[in-house]
């Protein structure tokens, strides 16, 4: 008899101490996600504005991730945004306009050769400082509103360097004068494009003219006209460019 009595009390108390640590946890408020660190700097050697940067996941020499910013968009805060997708996929690096616009933002004044320059000296700095760790090949260029129009120009002129391009609001407004010729005449150096431009965006249509024309000079193109955006780069919406990654870094 003792020993059931014993058993029974054990039991109890083990159910109470069970239902006491339930209550703790439920009473315990939810953790909030840890916010994303801040980007490391990197000096240009003709001098400002500085680049932002994340490193990449895993080991080896990786590629670029290079995101250029809209008109009078935070470079700083947008590569923080980004980090949360890119950097499983190589270095992301995120420079600034040369004009500064006051409270972090930044513009490019359609400054094409301004650009040029700037992501050069980007690159030419981090893989300065981290010698044998920057893959000069397969990077991928992403830009957005204004940015955009840079990665079009750029990634048109120079796809030996840039092959492989993430749009974000593309418009065929960005591409004038010889661009349709130059387009045949560099079509088998761009490897990949993906056209990503809200629903809500008032430039759908005029992605949806680029795709027609990049398929129509046999690039390999996607265009995605995405639900719930905007022209906007949302932190909250960050996951939906992890597929356009994957996609462009695969082949």
């Amino acid at each position: 008899m003792r020993s059931r009595a014993f058993s029974a009390l054990i039991s109890l108390l083990v159910a109470a101490f069970c239902l006491c640590v339930s209550l703790v946890a439920e009473a315990r408020p939810a953790r909030a996600p840890a916010p994303p660190k801040d980007p490391e700097r990197i000096e240009l050697a003709d001098g400002p504005p500085e680049a932002f940067f994340y490193r990449p996941k895993g080991r080896g020499p990786r590629p670029v991730i290079m995101y250029l910013h809209g008109r009078g968009g935070n470079p700083f805060e947008d590569c923080r945004k980004w980090a949360a997708v890119a950097t499983q996929f190589g270095w992301l690096v995120c420079p600034q306009g040369p004009e500064d616009r006051g409270g972090g933002s930044r513009a490019w004044q359609n400054d094409v050769n301004r650009g040029q320059a700037i992501i050069d000296g980007s690159i030419a700095a981090l893989r300065a400082k981290y010698k044998g760790r920057v893959r000069s090949k397969d990077s991928v260029l992403i830009g957005f509103s204004e940015g955009a129009f840079l990665a079009m120009q750029i990634g048109l002129h120079k796809p030996e360097r840039w092959n492989r391009w993430l749009i974000r609001a593309a418009n065929d407004q960005y591409w004038f004068g010889d661009s349709e010729a130059l387009l045949k005449e560099k079509r088998r150096k761009i490897r990949r494009v993906y056209l990503l431009t809200g629903q809500n965006d008032e430039v759908a249509e005029n992605t949806k003219r680029v795709g027609e024309q990049l398929k129509a000079a046999k690039v390999r193109v996607r265009v995605q006209i995405a639900e719930g955006l905007g022209h906007e780069i949302a932190g909250a919406k960050m996951k939906t460019y992890r597929r356009p990654l994957r996609w462009l870094t695969a082949g």
